[in-house]
């Protein structure tokens, strides 16, 4: 065989070899959502869904893991329509999301609550004489003001509070976190309606010498069910296939719930490590 044609064959061998041995690329979108996904400032890219993401690469070694950030509307575009796409830390909504393959074990972390300052923690106990606060005794009395992120989907008990003709009590609308804290450290409002790790976040985040206390509200779900979804073609169903195998291990659920320890009181981060989901 000619010089040339056994460099050729050389070439071609190593292609397929090569080939062979190709990894599958996986695509995570992630959206801006502190302390999940942090974008900016000097906890960029520290956030507890960040950190979750580093754990299932390290169990997941036979793929390329590429990192893209987005909206949250552009991350579930990109799930939808092509395969091989994953995001960490959603909801399942089957109704809107159709396209998409879920895990079986969700992270199950606070829910919307209400924060006050501690300071005036007791003006607020007669609103909570069961232990939760009833949010339609506090609309009764037009002492009191609360503050809220103006597109935030607070599911149905806050936001027919917030939606109420009939309440008396006031509310204000911020733009986004920071602005939510901000009302509530300037006096502006008495309480607000927020997860208890962005309020630990952005209490961090901004420098507040203010301490808050936070407060479960009646007839809201106490803890929020937080899953991974990838696209439901061949690649991310042998994905998934491989996440729920090694989140079932009780190793593997340790270490992708450790992250949430910084950021959850004792009690929530106790049952989100020893929760198994629905």
């Amino acid at each position: 065989m000619g010089g040339w044609k056994k460099a050729l064959a050389v070439v071609t061998a190593l292609a397929i070899s090569g080939n062979a041995w190709a990894k599958s690329s996986i695509t995570w979108m992630t959206a801006d959502l502190p302390p999940a996904t942090i974008f900016e400032g000097d906890m960029a890219g520290g956030g507890f869904a960040e950190q979750q993401l580093k754990v299932l690469f390290a169990a997941l070694p036979d793929y390329d893991h590429q990192i893209v950030k987005g909206t949250i509307a552009r991350n579930w575009h990109e799930l939808e329509t092509r395969d091989g796409v994953c995001f960490n830390w959603v909801t399942h909504n089957g109704a809107s999301h159709w396209n998409a393959v879920f895990s079986k074990r969700p992270v199950l972390n606070p829910g919307y609550r209400m924060a006050v300052r501690a300071s005036r923690l007791t003006e607020f106990m007669p609103f909570a004489s069961t232990g939760d606060v009833d949010l339609s005794l506090l609309a009764k009395d037009d002492t009191f003001s609360g503050g809220v992120i103006a597109s935030r989907d607070y599911l149905p008990a806050i936001n027919g509070f917030i939606g109420s003709d009939s309440r008396q009590a006031k509310m204000q609308k911020a733009m986004n976190g920071p602005q939510l804290l901000e009302l509530l450290h300037a006096n502006r409002v008495d309480f607000i309606f927020a997860s208890p790790s962005e309020v630990k976040f952005y209490r961090e985040t901004l420098h507040l010498n203010d301490e808050f206390a936070v407060l479960k509200v009646k007839g809201t779900p106490i803890y929020n069910e937080g899953y991974i979804a990838c696209s439901s073609g061949a690649l991310g169903k042998e994905v998934m296939a491989k996440i729920d195998a090694y989140l079932d291990r009780p190793e593997g659920w340790s270490a992708y719930v450790a992250p949430l320890q910084r950021w959850l009181d004792p009690s929530d981060y106790a049952f989100a490590a020893a929760s198994r989901g629905r």
